[in-house]
């Protein structure tokens, strides 16, 4: 079972203690980590955490999270069209194709407090900038208004593969 003292410990050696803001581990060894909306460099912080929560043993999903305090427009329409469009501006920039014609959206949910919930996957386990495209999709979703907040889950299950890729853009990349 994985700990909260195991797992601050990696946490403080990525970003001084005072920029986290939560820190929750589930039964299954899930860790939810909160920062604070001023936390220096986030994206070499978001990678590192990530690489160092990957360390423990019998750790499940890493959320990691940042602090809000966006303005919500209660009356502003939220479609599953509005994010999958805003998501295809999120480019993988090894690949140079967007995460949803990449096929990287397994699941978009949006729930009735306008929180957008999406369960998604990388190219490989191994992708360097898994928490930039994490951090882009869940930058992109806030952008749309109406939204609360954003829940980004990361997933491998299914692995990915080419097949996934949209019709348009195996015609483009010469998959077809």
């Amino acid at each position: 079972m994985v700990t909260k003292e195991e797992v601050m410990e990696k946490v403080k050696a990525v970003v001084d203690e005072k920029y986290v803001k939560g820190l929750e581990i589930g039964e299954d060894g899930s860790v939810t980590i909160t920062l604070s909306k001023d936390t220096p460099d986030i994206d070499n912080v978001l990678i590192r955490l990530n690489t160092e929560l990957q360390k423990i043993e019998g750790i499940g999903t890493i959320t990691i999270n940042r602090e809000r305090d966006k303005q919500v427009d209660d009356n502003a329409e939220v479609t599953r069209e509005m994010i999958l469009e805003k998501l295809k501006e999120v480019i993988d920039p090894e690949i140079g194709v967007d995460v949803v014609n990449l096929g990287l959206i397994y699941e978009l949910n949006i729930r009735p407090d306008k929180t957008v919930y999406v369960k998604m996957t990388m190219t490989t386990p191994g992708c360097p900038l898994t928490m930039w495209i994490l951090r882009a999709v869940e930058d992109k979703i806030l952008e749309i208004p109406g939204v609360k907040d954003a829940e980004i889950e990361l997933t491998f299950d299914p692995p990915w593969t080419p097949d996934r890729i949209s019709d348009e853009y195996k015609k483009k990349l010469g998959l077809y």
